[in-house]
């Protein structure tokens, strides 16, 4: 047998091995386990699908049950967040955002909430949700930023006094000029309802 014939019935033979893990590797609910994952990788890596296709993308829509673009996220999943991703979506629905906030949580063991370890299992699967809710509140929360610092208050005074001091100068400039009777009853309603306003605020100071 030619060198090329034996390495071809050899992964053919790795690759049942490891499509027989899953049939056509069906995904439940739309979840991938972390064995289906690492199976994918190595098919992809090894260029194993080449046994049965040509390219990956033939592979997976016909033998994986999935797009190529599906099964190259979850590549990038496994890659990214490694097995306890897949651990903990197997039990929870948990979006790859809010994996990055409480990963440091989560193992492949389980989620650590507070001094208990939760392990993965479909009766724990209400507990986890629950666990990764309020750590995911916590995490957003710790994240929030710092409120920045009101500007110091006896600089804002002073920028305010300059301003008022500039829109009164700017107001007897006007005042002197030749102006027709609209604008100059444009000017006076001006100044009337500027006094108002200042009158108004002068009461919310306490004395």
């Amino acid at each position: 047998m030619e060198p090329q014939n034996f390495e071809n019935v050899e992964n053919a033979v790795d690759l049942g091995t490891w499509l027989g893990r899953r049939q056509a590797f069906a995904v439940v609910a739309g979840r991938c386990s972390a064995a289906e994952a690492e199976c994918l990788r190595t098919i992809r890596e090894k260029k194993m699908y080449r046994t049965l296709e040509d390219t990956w993308e033939e592979f997976c829509r016909k033998h994986a049950g999935l797009s190529r673009s599906t099964a190259d996220l979850v590549i990038r999943q496994l890659e990214e967040f490694g097995p306890a991703y897949f651990h903990l979506a197997s039990v929870a629905r948990i979006s790859p955002e809010t994996f990055r906030l409480i990963a440091p949580s989560v193992s492949e063991e389980g989620v650590q909430y507070g001094e208990e370890r939760i392990p993965f299992s479909a009766q724990n699967a209400t507990r986890i949700a629950a666990a990764v809710e309020d750590l995911r509140e916590r995490a957003e929360a710790q994240a929030q930023p710092a409120p920045k610092a009101a500007p110091d208050l006896p600089r804002r005074l002073r920028r305010a006094q300059k301003a008022l001091t500039a829109v009164i100068a700017e107001m007897e400039s006007v005042s002197v000029q030749k102006l027709d009777l609209i604008e100059r009853q444009s000017l006076r309603a001006t100044i009337e309802q500027g006094l108002k306003k200042l009158e108004r605020l002068t009461l919310t100071i306490p004395r």
